[in-house]
């Protein structure tokens, strides 16, 4: 760990008595394969370590005073250390090879989560981040939603783009969020969800999530929430007078 903590410095010009002085630390394609000198620097209040060949969370237990932090482009496959970071509200763990969410428990300060394209395919432990008001888990494996947003009553915006959802029941778990007003399910820098070929698949959404002002791509009117919510009680209509008549 010395020999990394003397690159470091020597890296950044300063003496290694002034690491703990520092409340940036900024490492992009720098190949530093591992993180545990970052213990080192223990008034950190932004860390980037973007595309390092990083394997293992280590060290982060001592940056009491994080706020924002990048680890995209990495490998790590867990979460951990990350329930010490009681005062972090943005984190950003996209490109990774995550498979559960779960590890964040803790971080109840979170505002914004970016963990796209990983390989998560279940989204749990996230019910305790009341303050989140953006999450990003496109370019995943998920395919359903059930309970895994429950409880995040702050979260506005949240993209789903690029997974694998493919039934409309798993909107329904959706409208439990109180302040979401942006959904992404088709995003063109991600791609799409298998729902989003279903016919009436805008129809189906606004009509469940009345409070959305963006679907997709889209700025969401009065005038098509209301064709939806009109559209879907006409269908409706129409299919149960077809189950009185069979």
């Amino acid at each position: 760990m010395e020999h990394r903590l003397d690159y470091v410095c020597n890296f950044l010009g300063v003496k290694k008595e002034a690491a703990k002085e520092l409340t940036t630390l900024d490492f992009c394609l720098d190949d530093i394969c591992r993180m545990d000198f970052i213990s080192h620097f223990g008034n950190l209040k932004e860390l980037i370590l973007i595309n390092q060949g990083i394997s293992v969370m280590e060290g982060l237990d001592r940056l009491k005073n994080l706020e924002k932090c990048w680890l995209t482009h990495n490998f790590f496959d867990q979460i951990k250390g990350l329930d010490k970071l009681r005062n972090i509200k943005e984190l950003y763990l996209g490109w990774n090879r995550l498979t559960r969410t779960t590890g964040l428990e803790k971080c109840v300060m979170l505002e914004k989560l970016w963990m796209d394209c990983n390989q998560i395919d279940l989204v749990s432990g996230l019910g305790s981040l009341e303050r989140l008001e953006h999450l990003n888990l496109a370019g995943n494996n998920i395919e359903q939603i059930g309970i895994g947003f429950d409880g995040m009553v702050s979260l506005s915006n949240l993209n789903l783009s690029a997974n694998k959802i493919g039934n409309f029941k798993e909107v329904l778990n959706l409208n439990r969020l109180p302040c979401l007003s942006i959904c992404t399910f088709n995003d063109p820098h991600y791609g799409d969800n298998p729902i989003c070929n279903l016919c009436n698949y805008s129809t189906y959404v606004l009509y469940h999530l009345p409070r959305l002002y963006r679907l997709d791509t889209e700025m969401i009117s009065d005038d098509s929430k209301n064709f939806a919510e009109g559209t879907f009680m006409k269908k409706r209509m129409y299919y149960n007078m077809r189950i009185k008549t069979i």
